[in-house]
């Protein structure tokens, strides 16, 4: 393939891309500096890199321990971005005898940070998104020309797996290739760009048929602990994982060259949305959403900036002049609350009368957030031989970041946004499952997009979730992290969130006065930080401990949180047959907990009036006068009829009898009988049980509460 020049000019209308390019270092209202003589570095991507600084060089050895160190560049000029940069170029040479093959690809700048142009050898240098505007070329057979596509980047020194984020179409599960899964343990490392097919495949969740991303430049097994071969390549492997991951080649080269570049900017982005953004509305009411699009002209070259916005395939273009002496700009833009989605491309005109973009964001949405939080049960994978969710994806239905927590200097790194994915934990783009239904639900019924973020981690006790107050952003913590990452998603502040979903409990072993204490400091923390009339939903869980449906005080606890604590609401578990002991399969498990979920928070939040929506809530339990061996247990809600199922007496427990029966009686509540008088003193208990097994439910099948009372 012969060479070809990048064209730094703004490519022709249709060129579709992914994700915003504001990714500039705060700076002096100073022009940025022209390249000189001494900075240029030869190789063979020169005519691809027109207009970018070599600002890093490496000359890669065949194997190399660099974890939490800095590689030997052969040069580093980074210093001389440090006045802001747009966009990244990476050069991959490898030489043989018979000669030099080479790729050149070219992107989004991935941070602001020049420090950060070069291989990932610390977790905080850990990128694994979406980039747009992606520049391709080589001179290898069957590498992909690409000018102006999407692509999707792996760059972290930590190990990684084949499960992947579910962002990519086609790509494998058991293989990896252009979606692999980030891992918090270090210690292998991959520096790995790939491109799709179509740009239109990195919009909204792809069938698994779909055309994949091809693989462009892959290095990897740079921080590994022993005497590793690395792996080395250009497009796709021809051995068992497309990606070169465990290929040890780097020996099959004479020599092997890696050259990092950066694009000086013309202009400095201050504000703007970026690629797949859901930007908050405050109130759950607005119809439309304003942002702003603002910035400092850096270049005396550049007379004006454009900002071209496209929505529903109609193109609006507004220009603001500039110059030395003013040399910001402003505009706003109205996004509309519903499910349309906006491109907004930034573009520096200069003396010259050229055109440069330097900025672009792609299917920017505006719309509602939930924030899910707790053990397992939110984290809510795809259990063993379950069913996958993978049905009920939306393209509204979006997150930020990852929720692997495991490193907070991991968890930290990752951002971009990504569309929501619940099969998988601790991934790019997961949410679990009963959140992606929910969220699926909840975007078509109310016709918006939904952000829905998870920072839960297994088996935690309340402790872990607690809010260190000298420090609420403390990454070391699981409050802090999931603080940071709402920040850097642009969802901080007391009118972003809309709804904290909370699943845990499992971990507190029925500790009833521990949980309850934690619990109700950690409510007073999120109010504090997500503003403080933030609606709480407490899932209550099916057993503490797991496995055990005996013990009832942390389950009856919890119950009874909205007696003490305002704005709250309490969901139950107990009418979910797809139960395993501690976790749930998808289909009459975790599935149709994400529909109890949408139809509790969308008679909530978004009809006004009395909540109708309730799971069956025990209020009092009294002794019927005329029928000692009866008693009844009365329901704060819902009015409506409950099934018994055949079989459900055994789940309720009054000491020193045996409950023979249950039934309903409309207008009293719950009947029970029992095999003698209801003694004094009495308490009455409803267990539920483990695993599958007759229930007591109302219409829409959501169980009655577990929970313990005194028989007045």
């Amino acid at each position: 393939m012969p060479r070809r020049r990048f064209n730094t000019h703004l490519p022709a209308a249709g060129c579709a891309a992914l994700a915003l390019v504001a990714a500039t270092v705060a700076a002096p209202d100073v022009a940025a500096a022209e390249p000189t003589t001494s900075d240029v570095r030869s190789t063979s991507c020169d005519a691809e890199a027109a207009g970018y600084r070599p600002v890093r060089g490496l000359d890669l050895p065949t194997a190399a321990n660099w974890q939490e160190a800095t590689p030997p560049y052969t040069f580093d000029e980074t210093a001389s971005v440090a006045g802001g940069f747009d966009r990244v170029g990476y050069c991959l040479e490898l030489t043989t005898e018979a000669g030099t093959n080479w790729v050149w690809t070219s992107m989004e700048a991935l941070s602001g940070n020049p420090d950060d142009i070069g291989l990932p050898t610390r977790m905080e240098r850990s990128r694994h998104q979406f980039v747009d505007d992606l520049t391709v070329a080589s001179n290898v057979p069957g590498v992909p020309e690409v000018d102006g596509g999407s692509g999707w980047v792996e760059m972290w020194p930590n190990q990684y797996d084949a499960t992947g984020s579910r962002q990519v179409p086609g790509a494998s599960e058991t293989v990896r290739d252009a979606d692999d899964a980030v891992l918090w343990a270090n210690g292998y490392g991959s520096f790995q760009v790939h491109a799709f097919a179509e740009a239109g495949d990195a919009r909204g969740p792809r069938t698994a048929y779909a055309a994949t991303a091809t693989p462009v430049l892959a290095v990897n097994a740079f921080t590994t602990a022993g005497p590793q071969t690395m792996d080395v390549g250009i497009g796709a492997s021809p051995g068992g994982n497309p990606d070169w991951t465990s290929a040890r080649n780097a020996g099959d080269y004479t020599a092997r060259r890696l050259t990092f570049y950066a694009r000086p900017s013309l202009v400095r982005v201050d504000a703007a949305p970026i690629s797949r953004q859901v930007v908050p509305r405050p109130g759950r009411t607005a119809t439309s959403v304003t942002v702003r699009v603002s910035g400092v002209a850096l270049d005396p070259d550049v007379t004006a900036v454009e900002l071209r916005t496209t929505r529903g395939g109609r193109q609006t273009t507004r220009r603001a002049a500039v110059s030395p002496a003013a040399p910001r700009f402003s505009f706003t833009v109205s996004l509309p609350v519903a499910l349309t989605s906006t491109d907004l491309e930034l573009v520096a005109l200069t003396a010259d009368g050229r055109s440069h973009r330097f900025g672009r964001a792609v299917d920017v949405v505006a719309g509602d957030v939930i924030v899910v939080q707790g053990q397992s049960n939110a984290q809510a994978g795809q259990q063993p031989n379950s069913t996958s969710s993978e049905a009920d994806r939306s393209r509204w239905v979006r997150t930020f970041g990852t929720s692997n927590n495991n490193n907070s200097r991991l968890a930290a790194a990752i951002g971009g946004w990504t569309y929501a994915m619940g099969d998988n934990i601790q991934r790019v783009g997961a949410i679990g499952q009963w959140a992606v239904r929910m969220g699926q639900l909840m975007s078509a019924e109310l016709g918006i997009p939904i952000a829905i973020v998870n920072g839960a981690r297994g088996g935690q006790p309340i402790s872990y979730f607690a809010r260190n107050d000298n420090a609420p952003t403390d990454g070391a913590t699981s409050y802090g992290m999931l603080l940071q990452r709402l920040a850097r998603a642009g969802l901080a502040g007391p009118d972003a969130i809309d709804v904290m979903l909370w699943y845990q409990g499992e971990a507190d072993r029925d500790d009833a006065e521990v949980h309850v204490a934690g619990f109700t400091e950690l409510v007073a923390d999120w109010r504090q930080d997500y503003g403080a009339k933030l609606p709480v939903y407490v899932h209550q869980v099916r057993s503490s401990p797991c496995d055990q449906a005996t013990p009832v005080a942390l389950r009856d606890a919890q119950r009874r949180l909205p007696d003490t604590i305002d704005n709250l609401r309490v969901q139950s578990t107990t009418g979910l047959n797809g139960h395993d002991g501690c976790h749930f399969d998808y289909i009459d498990g975790y599935r149709t907990l994400g529909e109890h979920n949408a139809t509790m928070l969308l008679d909530d939040l978004y009809r006004p009036g009395a909540p109708r929506v309730a799971p069956p809530n025990p209020r009092t339990a009294h002794r019927i006068d005329d029928n000692p061996n009866q008693l009844v247990v009365n329901l704060r809600s819902p009015a409506r009829p409950l099934t018994v199922e055949d079989g459900a007496a055994a789940d309720f427990r009054v000491p020193g009898t045996v409950v023979e029966s249950v039934r309903w009686q409309p207008g009293l509540g719950l009947v029970l009988t029992l095999d003698r008088p209801v003694p004094a003193d009495a308490t009455v208990a409803y267990l539920a049980h483990r695993r599958a097994g007759p229930r007591v439910i109302d219409g829409l099948g959501m169980g009655l509460l577990a929970f313990q009372l005194p028989v007045e």
